[in-house]
């Protein structure tokens, strides 16, 4: 009874949202600063683990048949899921979240993660604030969530379909003369050149070294592991466990859903950088990931306890319902 008739976060104001002890959501909002250094620890662990997949797989390889299918396969998997858990940084970066001056902040991304990805955090921050204005709409510039998860959506993406959809999109939403130009000034695109560069690097190098289940394990990785497992994430945190498979969303509005996922190890990786806690990131964007632990905390003092806990769950029981969707 008490859930169904809870408030919900999105419905309450921030100006009357107070705890049990009567401490205002603005009085907590003012203490919720980047903790520099857990965030920089998180981020920095991920290219060191990176690095150490990429030796272990040249370790590995070159020695028989079976190791190097075995490089291959799990190699692939851990460099796609690797850098997948990096490129949530850029999503902290888009918020200006990665360092403490806007400029060292968008330096910091297109330095440290462009030459993954090929794009500046500018270019990607305009299509994120797209994806904030428009959740759950046809005008979503994020929209991995508008079709049902199933075999078709997975093959779709380890085959590069989905990928190749996307980056059209993106380009497509640049082109869009009628959309307003980016507040960040566009830069030139050496990240991309430099991804050209160190990808061909990889996959150039280790085959020169006679590692060529390194080149194929990292071409896998980048190329299939990572998109699948970066739209199937997004899915996860936004698909409607009761949306129609027959629907299409790009027509008919979906709704808004976001959801919060705990804190496990599965949760702190496939959601890492605090999309772990999407739900409160939508509803508060400027709040940095090492701070959403403390907001869920002081929320859980207030009237809308109960509406996050409807929203609480885990990314494993959140596949298996929209399987079954």
């Amino acid at each position: 009874m008490v859930l169904a008739t809870a408030p919900d976060l999105g419905d309450i104001s921030r100006r009357a949202l107070r705890d049990d002890r009567g401490v205002s959501y603005f009085e907590v909002r003012a203490a919720l600063t980047p903790r520099w250094g857990r965030l920089w620890a998180g981020f920095l662990a991920g290219h060191v683990a990176l690095v150490a997949v990429v030796v272990a797989m040249a370790s590995l390889s070159g020695r028989s048949l079976a190791l190097d299918a075995l490089t291959v396969g799990a190699g692939a998997v851990a460099v796609g899921y690797i850098v997948h858990y990096l490129v949530l940084f850029q999503h902290e970066a888009v918020h200006f979240n990665l360092a403490p001056t806007r400029r060292g902040n968008d330096l910091a991304c297109d330095v440290l993660l462009g030459p993954l990805i090929g794009e500046t955090v500018a270019s990607y921050r305009v299509i994120h604030l797209e994806h904030h204005r428009h959740l759950g709409t046809p005008q979503d510039t994020e929209r991995s969530y508008f079709e049902p998860l199933g075999a078709r959506f997975l093959l779709e993406g380890f085959a590069g379909v989905r990928i190749s959809r996307i980056i059209r999109a993106r380009l497509a939403h640049h082109a869009d003369g009628s959309r307003p130009a980016p507040a960040t000034p566009r830069r030139v695109p050496w990240v991309l050149l430099a991804a050209v560069v160190l990808h061909a690097s990889v996959i150039g190098g280790a085959i020169a070294l006679g590692r060529p289940a390194v080149a194929l394990a990292w071409a896998l990785g980048i190329g299939c592991v990572f998109p699948v497992v970066n739209t199937t994430r997004q899915l996860l945190e936004h698909r409607d466990d009761h949306a129609d498979r027959r629907v299409d969303y790009t027509t008919v509005p979906h709704g808004q859903v976001n959801r919060l996922f705990g804190s496990g190890p599965l949760a702190s990786t496939l959601g890492g950088a605090g999309f772990n806690r999407h739900l409160l990131h939508h509803w508060d964007p400027g709040v940095s990931c090492t701070q959403l632990a403390a907001l869920e905390a002081f929320l859980a003092g207030t009237p809308v306890a109960p509406s996050l806990q409807q929203r609480r769950t885990t990314y494993v029981a959140t596949a298996r319902r929209l399987l079954r969707a």
